[in-house]
């Protein structure tokens, strides 16, 4: 028989992809494994890229990717199959959901790929491919970037201030040693503001040295805790300073990334537009 029919290397069911048996008398072709029957013009290319064409704009993902399946298997430089296959695969009847995908994470990359039909030797696929090849590369630089940003959100989340040695001098704590040094001196105050009064207080011909060494450790003690208390306050308010500082570079980061990421995106947009024309 003349036509599309008799151009087939094997009769394979669209549906199910059973093996299917002619019937010349009626001009029918029947699967035995799930009972369609098709007649002999189904299978001319034209109306079968019509019907998957339908199949897909109803999303119809499945049946319509076994039909574009079909026609590649006969030829795979039919770029209008092509196209409708890629889409079918990604569950989307247009391109611009494949974009969308992407930005809800929802994007397969391997349904992206259609290795088994390139042919390099048609002018028309071969630039179908490079536009494939396009945006699987833009995909992969995007989840890099994506990776990178929430690389730097974890790190926004866990900054917090007490975490950085600054270095220091003689009396540079940490907030909790200073502290720890203001109870020390408070302590030693203490005892020797006690001793000296039990002894004045029995005492009333107390030797000048006492009361001289009494003095001598109320300003001694006064200095140390005023210098730690300055120290205190000069540590938080650097903290304070680096903590701003990081969370500033931080957020620089973040908003580079993010303004990359739509970059790529619009890039990927555009590329769909021209494999959408």
């Amino acid at each position: 028989m003349e036509g599309p029919i008799s151009n087939l290397v094997s009769y394979v069911c669209p549906s199910c992809g059973g093996r299917l048996e002619t019937d010349d008398s009626r001009k029918l072709m029947v699967c035995r494994s799930c009972g369609n029957v098709y007649d002999y013009d189904y299978f001319c290319a034209e109306n079968l890229l019509k019907a998957a064409d339908k199949a897909l704009a109803h999303k119809n993902y499945s049946a319509a990717k076994d039909m574009y399946m079909f026609m590649l298997d006969k030829e795979p430089s039919n770029v209008k199959a092509l196209k409708g296959f890629l889409l079918a695969k990604n569950n989307v009847n247009r391109f611009y959901d494949i974009t969308k995908q992407i930005r809800e994470g929802s994007f397969v990359i391997s349904a992206f790929n259609l290795e088994k039909y390139r042919n390099e030797s048609d002018p028309e696929a071969s630039r179908f491919f490079e536009k494939t090849d396009r945006v699987m590369a833009l995909y992969k630089y995007y989840l890099a970037l994506k990776k990178s940003l929430k690389n730097l959100e974890r790190k926004a989340a866990g900054s917090e201030p007490g975490d950085t040695d600054y270095g220091g001098g003689l009396l540079y704590y940490s907030s909790a040693g200073t502290l720890k040094k203001i109870v020390l001196f408070s302590s030693i105050a203490v005892v020797i503001f006690g001793i000296a009064a039990f002894m004045l207080g029995s005492d009333p011909y107390a030797p000048g040295w006492l009361i001289s060494a009494m003095v001598f450790a109320m300003i001694v003690t006064c200095f140390f805790i005023f210098a730690a208390l300055l120290e205190l306050l000069d540590r938080k308010k650097k903290e304070k300073k680096h903590v701003l500082s990081e969370t500033d570079e931080i957020n620089a980061g973040m908003k580079e990334k993010k303004g990359e990421m739509d970059k790529i995106l619009n890039e990927i947009n555009d590329v769909l537009k021209e494999m959408n024309t």
